[in-house]
């Protein structure tokens, strides 16, 4: 799995898109019940009698998930449908969004699926038809990822739109040795030391990672505490400050407005309501939320490296982990597999205090220069089935969570883990928004430089900090959206 901000972007793509952008604002109050409720879906499905012979065309970067669909599913859906072909065609991921920018600008037909990520969702979306009749059952995909990059809202038809279908999540969330958190000494050691359970599923907020991460260290039962990424250049602060933040966002009806996923399209680094004449919903950044959050995450780190020495990244997380120096980490679910085997056949999962998680979300949708949209529709519908997601490394289909979870022929510990990830991803909104120029990288980077700062004491007025980065931010999309 790719970082999930790394995106790269065309400048004329953003140029022409912007316009549209803005008309994912919904004025008012935006409840995300409402949004998730009012998406209107069929589940009629398409038959391959109805269909000529014809050969549709996917087109992605390469990695893992090419591989799922070249080696798994492409020989499977041709099996199963011998009227329709799959061409996969795969570009280096730093070629990939450039190539496909210049293909939908030319009005070309040439891919029917085009794979695009959280981060690319709006230069996506104006290009893609609607799956809201695509057949697909909705109601059986992860929501918390779908809703961050699927969904937009059409303000022509005055509707949430299914506009990419999720191909595959994973989930920002707790890693723990149960080597350390089933031992019953140390379980009693701590209850005495702080009274609450060593036991994760049961932390209900930061502060108690904060105590376990005290306990550990003061102990010289682990050289850190619990890892997290805090690496400003490589974009790693963009999806672990979120992880944090997120709790605080949640707890402040205030700054939410009752909607603790965010506004859709904007996510959680803004208001979660605007006035009828704003252009965009009021920045939450440098709120009570904001320096509580950047405070706490300060703190977390307090406890590992110093990250001007070694910043803990998306790739050196797994190799610090598997050196039996740390409790465990807040990481990708999809990188346990890049932990050391000595240390990962312990590694147990949790959701983030409070029971949520952040989503990494990638997505096919439909080309709306595709000639052969139905056939399209069909290979969706196949590939997020249950059948075929119970054998993705990355599955987006709950019923085939729990299959594996009920598979005995699996270890215990990895039919936990999937269990785990199941109940966090039914609350994955640490989602920052999909469908704003905020995702354009040098805004981003205006956050992560700021935090950066402050973690590594070169800055040590958060809010002062804060007040800056959201001065920079509103600037700039004042001028990129007048």
């Amino acid at each position: 799995m790719s970082k999930r901000y790394n995106d790269s972007i065309s400048s004329k793509m953003i140029a022409g898109i912007i316009v549209i952008v803005i008309v994912i604002i919904v004025v008012g109050v935006v409840s995300y019940n409402y949004y998730r409720e009012s998406i209107k879906t069929t589940t009629t499905l398409i038959t391959n009698s109805s269909l000529q012979p014809q050969t549709i065309t996917v087109v992605m970067y390469s990695g893992g998930g090419a591989n799922f669909l070249n080696k798994t599913v492409i020989p499977m859906f041709e099996k199963e449908y011998p009227n329709i072909k799959v061409n996969l065609v795969t570009y280096p991921y730093s070629q990939y969004f450039s190539a496909i920018s210049t293909a939908f600008q030319a009005g070309s037909n040439q891919y029917d699926i085009v794979l695009y990520t959280h981060g690319t969702a709006y230069q996506f979306w104006p290009y893609l038809i609607p799956l809201n009749n695509s057949g697909i059952n909705q109601s059986d995909i992860l929501q918390g990822a779908e809703a961050d990059g699927g969904i937009y809202y059409n303000k022509t038809s005055n509707q949430y739109e299914i506009v990419g279908e999720l191909f595959g999540s994973s989930f920002y969330i707790f890693a723990y040795n149960t080597k350390l958190f089933n031992n019953t000494l140390l379980q009693q050691e701590f209850y005495n030391e702080y009274h609450f359970s060593l036991n994760p599923w049961t932390w209900n907020n930061w502060t108690q990672v904060i105590d376990a991460d005290q306990f550990f260290v003061s102990h010289n039962i682990t050289k850190y505490g619990f890892l997290i990424a805090d690496s400003a250049s490589d974009k790693d602060i963009d999806y672990s400050f979120p992880a944090v933040y997120y709790w605080f966002y949640e707890h402040n009806e205030t700054v939410n407005g009752g909607t603790s996923a965010g506004i859709p399209g904007w996510g959680i680094y803004f208001y979660g309501y605007m006035s009828s004449n704003s252009k965009y919903p009021q920045i939450a950044l440098n709120t009570s939320v904001g320096i509580e959050a950047l405070e706490t995450y300060k703190e977390l780190i307090s406890y590992e490296p110093n990250p001007l020495q070694l910043p803990i990244t998306y790739d050196n997380l797994p190799d610090i982990l598997g050196e039996n120096v740390s409790p465990g980490a807040f990481m990708w679910n999809s990188q346990i597999d890049a932990v050391p085997s000595n240390v990962s056949k312990y590694i147990a999962f949790a959701p983030l205090p409070g029971g949520y998680a952040e989503p990494g979300p990638t997505f096919l949708g439909i080309s709306k220069y595709s000639t052969h949209v139905k056939a399209a529709e069909l290979f969706l519908q196949f590939l997020t089935s249950p059948q075929v997601q119970v054998l993705s490394s990355v599955p987006v289909s709950k019923q085939a969570f729990n299959m594996l979870i009920s598979n005995k022929s699996l270890p215990l510990l990895v039919r936990e883990r999937y269990n785990a990830t199941l109940i966090a991803s039914q609350k994955a909104y640490a989602g920052v928004g999909t469908g704003v120029p905020s995702q354009i990288p040098t805004l981003s980077t205006y956050l992560d430089n700021g935090i950066f700062s402050y973690i590594t004491n070169q800055s040590n007025n958060a809010q002062e900090i804060m007040n800056s980065v959201v001065q920079k931010w509103i600037d700039a999309l004042n001028a990129y959206i007048s």
